[in-house]
């Protein structure tokens, strides 16, 4: 069995048409949307006019930053623990098919300093380590727009979230720092940054008149925990540069903010 997820922050514009060509197209089973102003129903419904058929958010889902459509029933992905930027689902499709999938959109870097982000990181990724430990599950993925690169210390630092480039270093599950444990994400959006195989260099463009600008940024991210890690079909993970029938970059081979969302689409499969 193969799970098909899409993320993708619509910088609150009615993409409507766009996100039901990417589903189609790329057999999208969870859809994960961040920033979307176009109601749940309205979408299951224009996703629905042709088969196969999607279905609408938990309607007991507290996180309002996030929009989920799933191939599948949402008493399937309940949510277990929320915030208002967070929403941790428990994805239960079969015995081999049992999963905590995490959506998130965390603060960003115009409205909060590089250390309000860091300490909101260490929050959040406390957030996930005690839902797992609660619920016993240490199968877990999460996506979404982090706000961060890769790089940035909220991602990686030992009480953030701890997210390594290497599947390798990531399969020793945890490191211990000061005599605590932490465990391991694997982050294979690292792979990301870049125009050698693709014409986007990440998944967010901004140039501002400072000395350190990266101008490319890939703040949508993936993140796998060891457990999962084999689930995990690496050759499946993408920047989406078109909806499947029409090119969601400008001539310059930027995200067409003006047309779509300054962000663009991230895409992976999970096999079981």
């Amino acid at each position: 069995m193969e799970l098909n997820v899409l993320f993708w922050n619509v910088q609150k514009k009615d993409l409507t048409t766009q996100i039901v060509n990417i589903a189609h197209s790329r057999s999208v089973d969870i859809l994960i949307l961040a920033e979307n102003p176009v109601s749940t129903v309205r979408l299951v419904q224009a996703l629905n006019t042709t088969g196969p058929y999607y279905f609408s958010n938990h309607p007991l889902s507290q996180c309002f930053k996030l929009t989920i459509i799933t191939r599948f029933d949402h008493h399937f992905i309940p949510p277990v623990d929320e915030s208002d930027r967070v929403t941790i689902r428990h994805v239960r499709l079969s015995t081999s098919v049992d999963f905590l999938l995490t959506g998130v959109h965390l603060v960003d870097k115009r409205s909060h300093s590089a250390d309000s982000q860091n300490e909101a990181a260490t929050l959040v990724a406390d957030q996930l380590r005690k839902a797992e430990e609660r619920l016993g599950v240490n199968r877990h993925v999460v996506i979404g727009d982090f706000n961060m690169n890769p790089f940035e210390t909220g991602m990686i630092k030992a009480n953030g979230f701890h997210a390594t480039m290497s599947s390798e270093v990531a399969r020793k599950g945890a490191r211990t720092v000061q005599k605590q444990n932490f465990p391991y994400f694997y982050n294979p959006t690292w792979t990301l940054f870049g125009d050698l195989n693709k014409l986007a260099a990440g998944t967010y463009y901004y140039a501002h008149a400072e000395h350190v600008c990266y101008e490319w940024n890939v703040f949508d991210q993936v993140l796998i925990r060891p457990a999962l890690l084999d689930n995990f079909v690496k050759d499946s993970l993408q920047i989406l540069e078109t909806d499947g029938s029409v090119s969601l970059l400008t001539r310059r081979n930027m995200p067409d903010k003006a047309k779509y969302s300054d962000h663009l689409p991230l895409f992976f499969t999970l096999s079981f």
